[in-house]
């Protein structure tokens, strides 16, 4: 999942999720014996159920949210304008998300002139600035035990 900061008439804006590929590869822990988690993702806020939410999962603060560095990149279907992503085997430590609704499956964040069509969010439900995206810090959560949930609410820009 590409992630992307454009600047637009000196503002830096939020223009997310240039999606490159569907699926990241499985990570896989330096250490066999290394504690492995499950992280389950809630999304709720979608306006329908057209397309699907495509999340990118982070865990190094300097890769956050950049193009084609998301440790894994996760998808679903919404239902009933809810939807779950699953994804197990993650080495405890600590993590980030990015999320939007590709509303038109095109892999990238629609726009009218410079203001995102589409609604995103990041974990921790952080809101994006003017100036950018929420940092690593501020969406940081962390597996340390077999099954974590979170819940993320997709927003539409501005609010």
């Amino acid at each position: 999942m590409s992630f992307i900061l454009k600047k637009r008439g000196g503002l830096l804006l939020t223009a997310l999720f240039a999606l490159g590929q569907a699926v990241a590869d499985e990570a896989k822990p330096a250490n066999p014996k290394a504690k492995l988690g499950t992280l389950i993702i809630e999304f709720d806020g979608l306006a329908n159920d057209k397309g699907e939410v495509l999340a990118g999962l982070y865990n190094e603060a300097k890769k956050f949210p950049k193009e084609n560095q998301a440790l894994r990149n996760l998808k679903a279907k919404p239902v009933n304008k809810k939807c779950t992503i699953k994804t197990d085997k993650l080495p405890f430590g600590d993590y980030a998300l990015a999320v939007m609704h590709d509303e038109n499956k095109n892999g990238n964040m629609d726009y009218n002139v410079i203001v995102p069509k589409e609604k995103y969010g990041f974990s921790n439900n952080k809101s994006a600035g003017l100036f950018g995206p929420p940092n690593f810090k501020a969406c940081r959560f962390v597996i340390d035990k077999p099954v974590v949930k979170i819940k993320i609410t997709l927003k539409s820009f501005g609010k």
